[in-house]
């Protein structure tokens, strides 16, 4: 740009010099001469501002189709900011739109999926008399629709309903912005970045469930966050802000509190491709809950039943909860998470360490701790993914996908679990309870798209007045997602 300025200059003032007979100077020329200098100097310093805010800035966006008037060509693809790139003339007929903002050619693509779950319960005596008769199920876990897709190269978004339970409900609900000058940004109804397991995607899960501590984390929430990598994708970072809690529809309605905070940050201490990851994080999440009572409750780590609603989605009719803490009034709880994982080849070994530091509306403290650990071997010689972007392993994709013309048998995978909570506490409305779980689990991969799982959970439960009990369930699972 400063070659295009001296030329400008040189042509204006030195042009005349040299294209036509010299001339001595008088007091009418050069009064006109220092005027014109001064004009080309305000003109290099709006311009010079005017580059240092495009570079700031990522390029407008061109709708297509429009013509630029000064060399008649139709390709709008690159625009710049408003100036045809042949020719540099400005494009009268070409509509630039902010990239961020601008409406574009929203692209749109439909996504989903479904669970169909069965399982299977064998309670000894004390089991039975602790948490009643468990009914064998067979039920639809989740089943889902989204629209997903883009408003321009920047704006993207997602409006996703799960119809498995008695209503359909808000899942992810959400636009973002990429590459703010804060980083990406996500406005609406999110999983909120606390605990790797609960960042894994439901589909991609080793086991039929998250780990027992998945039912203190704030989960979905609706607010907004900001979030990006670092160190050339060897680290993440992600803090939010949100209404806290919020119902199945994403709505938060209080006068006072309601509101929450969680981050999460992680880092790649050894990145050898997806053959050798050593993984380490940290997570935090504060919340002041607003006028409702919080729940904290789980079952064996299996649901099989219709939803009565409410704060948390626990069936009806099948499944109860064998550890809960009843409905509490709290003022504040403070999330502490620790992660861990490392793969190698086909092994995989990831756990998860969280306290919850809970402040009942009386002032009573009261702390629950949770962990797991789990290891997982791809029998077939696959390797797990490593997500970079979201610090979590990803999706297995078989080598030989099942193929009765080419004797494809997909992949099959190995996995074990200890799973850990104890809700015991002081002044809470429920029985409390402490839950240790071991499950083995066998997956089997068909496809891309397609797998089945089964495990065998073995629960270990400790109640403060009936004593310890054990119950055995097996449940298998059938998904599909396109």
């Amino acid at each position: 740009m400063r070659s295009a300025i001296s030329l400008v200059v040189w042509l204006t003032i030195g042009g005349p010099a040299w294209s036509a007979e010299p001339v001595a100077p008088d007091d009418a020329v050069v009064p006109s001469v220092h005027e014109r200098l001064h004009e080309l100097e305000a003109q290099v310093k709006t311009l010079q501002q005017t580059s240092a805010t495009a570079n700031a800035l990522p390029p407008m966006q061109c709708v297509e189709g429009s013509d630029c008037t000064g060399c008649g060509q139709a390709d709008c693809e690159h625009c710049g900011r408003g100036v045809c790139p042949n020719c540099g003339h400005a494009k009268a007929n070409c509509t630039c739109v902010d990239p961020w903002f601008g409406s574009g050619s929203p692209k749109v693509r439909l996504t989903g999926f479904f669970q169909l779950d069965a399982a299977y319960y064998d309670q000894d005596s004390a089991s039975s008399a602790t948490l009643g008769d468990i009914a064998d199920g067979l039920s639809f876990r989740r089943a889902r629709v989204a629209a997903a897709g883009d408003i321009n190269e920047y704006t993207s978004f997602i409006v996703e309903f799960d119809f498995a339970q008695a209503q359909a409900r808000f899942v992810d609900v959400w636009m973002q912005l990429k590459e703010t000058p804060l980083g990406n940004m996500r406005i609406g109804r999110f999983r909120q970045p606390f605990g790797m397991n609960e960042l894994t995607s439901i589909r991609e899960l080793p086991f039929l469930e998250r780990p027992l501590m998945f039912a203190m984390g704030p989960f979905r929430q609706t607010g907004v966050m900001l979030f990006d990598t670092a160190f050339d994708d060897q680290a993440t970072w992600a803090v939010s802000g949100y209404r806290y809690n919020s119902d199945n529809f994403g709505d938060v309605y209080t006068d006072t509190g309601g509101y929450g905070l969680a981050s999460r940050v992680t880092a790649l201490l050894v990145d050898g491709g997806d053959n050798r990851i050593v993984h380490v994080g940290a997570d935090y999440s504060y919340n002041d809950p607003g006028n409702t009572a919080i729940r904290y409750a789980s079952t064996n780590e299996v649901f099989v039943g219709q939803s009565t609603g409410g704060v948390l989605p626990f069936p009806a009719s099948s499944v109860p909860p064998f550890v809960d803490t009843g409905e509490n009034l709290l003022d504040r709880t403070s999330l502490f998470n620790l992660e861990g994982a490392a793969s190698l080849g086909q092994a995989l070994l990831q756990s998860e360490v969280r306290w919850n530091q809970v402040q009942m509306s009386d002032g009573t403290w009261n702390t629950f701790p949770s962990a797991y650990a789990h290891a997982r071997y791809m029998l077939t010689g696959e390797v797990i993914p490593y997500n970079r972007q979201g610090g979590v392993f990803g999706r297995v994709k078989p080598r030989n996908p099942v193929s009765l013309r080419t004797g494809g048998i997909g992949a099959w995978e190995v996995a074990g679990r200890v799973s850990h909570l104890d809700l015991n506490g002081a002044g809470i409305a429920g029985p409390g309870r402490r839950l240790t779980d071991y499950t083995f689990g066998l997956n089997w991969y068909l496809n891309d798209f397609t797998k089945f799982q089964f495990n065998y959970i073995r629960a270990q439960l400790d109640d403060p007045t009936l004593g310890d009990s054990s119950t055995n369930t097996l449940a298998v699972r059938g998904q599909l997602d396109f």
